[in-house]
């Protein structure tokens, strides 16, 4: 039997499968996204500009529309010292890929002109929850973001597709909400039950670090409750023979996609932090996910014990590979070695990759972590002051012009496979697709600007929407 939102798609003679989870690309598909730098740009070193980066200029380097980008905020959400207003995830930056209309003017000075680039991408909002202390933030502050989820998804506003990413990483101590599995799984419920009461539209993604080199140099925790929950092999320790994942997990009914942090910075075995600007393994992804000899325990395959047994669609949350180009506090220049190119194209090709696809096929999303990273892995002195002696790493793969020459030799021999975004066209409500995907054919163009004509098309079809999206974004002033 078709559901009705395979209805809608099979009418129109595209592809169509039920049975998905939300936003969830068909089987077969699979959708790279990016988390920009957007900072306001500046120079850490001589030698290394960062920030200054959106979405839009992304997919402008690739010269095509990423299918989702990642933005983050704190709960409670900060606010600003200079006009006390909320410091939310900028939305402007994901809207400004949407096809509608372009602010050059209004009134007798400013006009409405038509933009020529189009993008339904997902917003894959990571919130950080300032720490697990009770008070800290309130059931108010959780309202908040509900109400915030509702007013992006709603199709009479923006209509924006929106994954959350709530308090990643909670399997490591480098976060202080980290190392406390039985407080994080309350939370994680507390959030999803608030939200879900506002709207069904946010896809809840449930993402710990890879668990490579487990428990990361922590000890176990003094709360006896937490050290207990840790300690899975029982033997009074926090070791690399504990489940990194499960003392985290809510429950399949509490989450709508697995997610996973991974990335590659070079041997460990050169010294640390590690900066050879070796390129890692040919199969580094599959050994961070399932575990392998320069990966993650294999006892604990995370594919397997998640994806694979509940049948919910994987994400590598943020990943990447690091050129080391600096070493602290002289700023020394690295040797090269392998070359970026060389770091980068291996890493991406570990996992965009159609024998990873075929054998992991509920991995169907892909991030970069698109950033130039200053003093990275800094250690600290006797009074825990951080000293400059890290290491200045670039895990952009759009910047360098060689690296992203090879970057899209290899995306244009995957164009079958990979999902790029669409054309925004307003008043669509996903939750009447199959998957709450927009329409997508199997042979959906990869273009990275729409024509002006399907450009005037579509904003035309937004109507009275694209107004109601910049009065919600604050554009009219």
């Amino acid at each position: 039997m078709v559901d009705g939102g395979c209805w809608y798609l099979l009418d129109r003679g595209l592809t169509c499968q039920s049975g998905l989870g939300l936003y969830e690309p068909v089987d077969g598909k699979v959708i790279f996204g990016a988390w920009v730098d957007s900072a306001t740009a500046g120079t850490p070193n001589a030698f290394q500009t960062a920030g200054g980066d959106s979405p839009s200029l992304f997919n402008t380097r690739l010269g095509l529309n990423a299918g989702a980008f990642q933005l983050s905020q704190n709960l409670p959400v900060n606010i600003s010292q200079y006009d006390h207003s909320k410091l939310t995830a900028n939305l402007t930056l994901i809207e400004a890929t949407k096809t509608g209309i372009y602010i050059v003017a209004i009134s007798p000075y400013r006009t409405l002109t038509p933009i020529i680039e189009s993008s339904d991408a997902i917003l894959f909002l990571t919130v950080y929850p300032t720490s697990f202390v009770d008070g800290v933030y309130t059931d108010d502050d959780i309202a908040s973001l509900a109400y915030q989820l509702s007013n992006i998804t709603d199709p009479s506003l923006s209509s924006r597709r929106v994954m959350l990413r709530f308090a990643p990483e909670m399997n490591g101590y480098w976060f202080s909400y980290g190392l406390q599995p039985v407080k994080f799984v309350s939370e994680w419920k507390r959030i999803v039950t608030a939200v879900r009461a506002v709207t069904n539209r946010v896809a809840f993604v449930w993402s710990p670090n890879s668990g490579n080199l487990y428990p990361f140099g922590a000890t176990k925790p003094s709360n006896a409750t937490e050290a207990a929950a840790l300690d899975t092999n029982n033997n009074g320790e926090l070791d690399n023979g504990d489940d990194p994942y499960t003392p985290y997990w809510p429950g399949a009914e509490y989450v709508d996609w697995v997610g996973i942090s991974l990335y590659w910075k070079g041997n460990i075995d050169t010294g640390t932090p590690p900066h050879d600007n070796s390129a890692s393994p040919t199969d580094y992804w599959t050994q961070m996910v399932q575990g392998g000899p320069d990966g993650s325990n294999t006892a604990f395959p995370f594919y397997t014990m998640f994806a694979d047994k509940y049948s919910i669609p994987l994400v590598m949350s943020e990943g990447g590979a690091a050129f080391a180009l600096f070493q602290g506090p002289t700023n020394t220049t690295l040797p090269v070695n392998a070359g970026q190119i060389t770091i980068e194209q291996t890493f991406w090709r570990s996992y965009l990759s159609t024998t990873v696809f075929s054998t992991y096929p509920k991995a169907k999303m892909f991030f970069n972590f698109e950033y130039a990273k200053y003093d990275e892995d800094a250690t600290k002195d006797a009074q825990g002051n951080y000293i400059d002696d890290g290491v200045t790493r670039d895990y952009r793969i759009t910047w360098d012009p060689s690296t992203l020459a090879a970057f899209k030799s290899d995306v244009a021999s995957l164009s079958s496979t990979l999902q790029w975004a669409v054309n925004f066209v307003g008043g669509i409500d996903p939750l009447t697709i199959a998957g709450g995907q927009t329409p997508q054919s199997s042979t959906a163009s990869i273009s990275g600007t729409a024509t002006a004509a399907a450009t005037k098309s579509a904003a035309q079809s937004v109507g009275s929407s694209a107004f109601a999206i910049f009065f919600l974004l604050g554009l009219f002033f």
